[in-house]
């Protein structure tokens, strides 16, 4: 078994590793467990080697079987990656070129994407060889890493020795507040007066370095806001609307109307969203490079620098 297919022994292996017990590891590989523990005690003998301590209730693995568990999940790993390449290439041959952004890309890059991806009105119009997704930036750093987007927009800081990251834009942060509040008269709001208040922002799901980042400043100013995540930019507004806090928004969403609401500029000028355009770094060839670094200059031509 180990020379037809040694893949698939590390799958075997693996899988009876992480569940701890042949029977869910059989139902989960789609096997018989008679069948699955013949193939187990095959591999021992041909390989002359323990791999499991078995029980009635359980297995777990000895000290050579953790060292080829830890080894094959790599293996695995390296597999998966080597797919993930094959399929990134063909895209790049057929078509077509898939760009990721996240909700909080900056409103006026929209038009640009768009614009580049247009909508297919009749079933006799060329289809585009463009096609957008939105994800928040980790899941956005992880499909372009592992071939199922060509480029994206996100969030930075992005730091990765595998991607080639440039920075598009940059802008400051506004605050929605409901009219009767007591910042709503000031012209601009500083981090200082959050202390204490409701803020309804991002998760720090969507950035973790990015929301630590800021979390750390607005800390060391000895400030202590009472953030509350949101997942939307909507949601953020409804609460506020609705009298139950501040929503920290980007400034660009400004031009969002809500009744019964105003926004407030927040004057720190180290406190901002930068965008960054991201793609991987062995891709950087080609008419995939042209296509982007075509996006790169159209990008930078907008100024997005508000602070």
């Amino acid at each position: 078994m180990q020379s037809k297919n040694p893949l698939e022994v590390n799958i075997l292996i693996v899988v009876i590793a992480q569940e701890g017990n042949f029977i869910r590891a059989s139902k989960k590989l789609g096997i018989t467990p008679p069948s699955l523990t013949r193939r187990v005690s095959s591999l021992e003998r041909s390989i002359g080697v323990k791999l499991f301590d078995r029980s009635t209730r359980n297995v777990q693995l000895t000290t050579a079987g953790r060292l080829f568990v830890q080894e094959s999940s790599l293996s695995l790993m390296h597999a998966e990656r080597a797919w993930d390449l094959a399929r990134f290439q063909a895209q790049i041959q057929i078509g077509p070129y898939r760009i990721g952004y996240s909700p909080y890309t900056h409103s006026a890059f929209l038009p640009l994407l768009n614009g580049m991806s247009p909508v297919r009105h009749s079933p006799g119009d060329e289809p585009s060889g463009i096609v957008l997704e939105t994800a928040n930036t980790l899941e956005l750093v992880d499909r372009v890493l592992r071939g199922k987007l060509h480029a994206a927009l996100g969030v930075g800081p992005i730091s990765d020795r595998d991607l080639w990251v440039q920075r598009v834009g940059r802008e400051g942060f506004s605050v929605c507040l409901p009219r009767n509040h007591r910042l709503a008269q000031k012209v601009g709001v500083t981090a200082h007066d959050l202390d204490r208040e409701m803020v309804f922002w991002m998760p720090r799901s969507l950035q973790p370095r990015y929301y630590g980042r800021v979390m750390k400043y607005i800390g060391n100013l000895g400030v202590q806001p009472l953030f509350k995540e949101v997942k939307s930019e909507a949601h953020a507004l409804e609460f506020a609307a609705h009298g139950f806090g501040i929503a920290l928004l980007p400034r660009s969403a400004a031009h969002i109307t809500h009744a019964g609401t105003v926004f407030k500029p927040l004057t720190d000028r180290y406190l901002g969203i930068e965008t960054v355009l991201f793609m991987r770094r062995d891709q950087r060839y080609g008419d995939l490079k042209d296509l982007v670094d075509d996006l790169f200059s159209r990008l930078l031509a907008l100024k997005i620098e508000i602070n």
